[in-house]
């Protein structure tokens, strides 16, 4: 019986091993998509998706945008510092034990891994150097398509004209002002608007009391847990401590840690290769992105009623700017409007206007089925992701009034709109009375979270905006 159970483990670690000839350090077309933690740079529109709209002049552009790339919580940055004992162990295994199947080029990157020396504790959450280039660049890239609204003179360069935003955080702060400069040319050019302590336009899902009392809830979060003890995670702990060299499954914890550095390293520096990514298979990787997906598609996404009702002060700001550029009397309104804020904003917005609502819930069940689903962080919830609306004004008598939407500077493309165009009495009619008359109110009138905790899979604020699919 010796020989065939050799055989059988023989057999055994060859499924489990990558081929040996595999080095991600050699890989032209890694796999970049790291959900909430994934570059800017990897999934943006460019300026080659914006839409030039004939008869039409744009008159002002109001933006909803994530911070860029920032560092690590602090708490994550003390686990974060635990890596290289584990490096030297991948190491040891590899050299001296003779176990594990990383590739040398990617086994000597690893041992020369050395970054995690220059994060400390007090650099945590703030932006980094990739983080204010996001946002400079993404400005550019706006006013190259929007010359009429984004490059003024200097005079006209005014707290009037333009609009700025952000919450009282160092991240969204800097990016502002890096957006700012990218702009102006100047970080101070515009006097943002002050940051309210209890700020209900940019961080409702935070300040809301109903809100933060459903996540007491476990059923919110029970299926990216139940996934994280399935099957498909099963296998990826298997799979991972194998090809590390371990003759045992190391922890979900150390997965995790591994995880984060290779995404964090990425997208701190798009232009290098993190050796911790060489830890993962395509597979393992989209693995790891699903149950990120899952957990914020309870946590902020379509899957729950108050998910959108705390996402409608940003819609009915929106509205409220456009209302007023209806007439021929709007010169004296602003060109532009931003604010700068952080996932759960963002993603509560995108919810409360229907944007990556599948037809089928996600769920731990169903990770294969799902592969082409709408609701991916890594597109809807990435470093600076944006959602980017155009007020126009046309020359057409019956309808002279539209509105564009990016997400990622890549155009929406709504149903009843034309190739993402929407005339703006469609919006009107169709998210009008929502938007206009969203309310917190709820948060603190004690009328009980409890109902709005398991509210039906899918039901948005406004469920007659459907959203088709997102420009590629």
């Amino acid at each position: 019986m010796l020989l065939p159970l050799t055989i059988v483990a023989f057999l055994s670690s060859q499924i489990i091993a990558r081929d040996h000839d595999y080095c991600y350090a050699d890989d032209d077309n890694p796999y970049l998509y790291m959900a909430t933690k994934t570059a800017y740079q990897f999934v943006h529109g460019g300026k080659t998706r914006y839409q030039t709209i004939p008869n039409c002049n744009p008159v002002q552009i109001w933006m909803l945008a994530r911070h860029g790339t920032r560092y690590p919580k602090k708490s994550t940055i003390t686990k974060l510092h635990t890596l290289p004992k584990l490096r030297d162990q991948i190491i040891y295994n590899h050299e001296i034990r003779g176990f594990g199947n990383l590739c040398d080029k990617d086994l000597k990157n690893l041992q020369s891994w050395n970054s995690i020396q220059n994060l400390t504790e007090d650099m945590a959450q703030y932006l980094t150097v990739q983080g204010e280039e996001d946002l400079k660049l993404l400005a550019r890239r706006l006013q190259t398509n929007f010359p009429e609204l984004l490059q003024p003179s200097a005079a006209n360069i005014t707290s009037t004209n333009y609009k700025f935003r952000s919450t009282d955080s160092q991240r969204t702060k800097a990016s502002l002002t890096s957006f700012m400069h990218g702009l102006f040319g100047s970080s101070n050019a515009v006097t943002p608007e002050h940051t309210p302590a209890n700020d209900t336009l940019l961080k409702a899902y935070k300040v809301c009391d109903s809100y933060q009392e459903t996540l007491n809830d476990p059923s919110v979060f029970e299926e990216s847990s139940k996934f994280g003890n399935g099957i498909e995670i099963e296998n990826l702990l298997h799979n991972v401590s194998r090809r590390l060299g371990f003759r045992y499954n190391i922890t979900t914890t150390s997965v995790g840690l591994m995880y984060d550095m290779c995404r964090y390293e990425k997208a701190w520096n798009v232009t290098k290769v993190s050796p911790w990514c060489a830890v993962f298979t395509v597979d393992e990787l989209q693995i790891l992105e699903y149950q990120e997906d899952l957990y914020y598609y309870y946590y902020t996404g379509p899957s729950r009623e108050i998910n959108a009702r705390v996402g409608c002060p940003p819609l009915q700001d929106m509205f409220q700017h456009f209302q007023k550029l209806e007439g021929s009397e709007y010169s004296h309104q602003p060109k532009g409007i931003f604010y700068f804020t952080h996932s759960g904003s963002l993603q509560t917005t995108m919810t409360a206007l229907g944007i990556a609502k599948d037809k089928v819930p996600l769920t731990a069940s169903n990770y294969k089925e799902m592969s082409k689903r709408l609701w991916r962080t890594s597109e809807i919830g990435s470093f600076a992701t944006n959602i980017v609306a155009v007020f126009y004004k046309c020359t057409t008598s019956d309808s002279p009034n539209k509105v564009m939407f990016y997400v990622a500077e890549k155009p929406l493309l709504f149903q009843g709109c034309d190739v993402g165009l929407c005339d703006w009495e469609y919006l009107k009619n169709k998210l009008g009375k929502e938007a206009f008359e969203c309310s917190l109110d709820f948060c603190w009138d004690g009328s009980g979270a409890t109902s709005l905790i398991n509210g039906s899979l899918g039901i948005l604020l406004f469920p007659a905006l459907t959203l088709l699919f997102l420009g590629r």
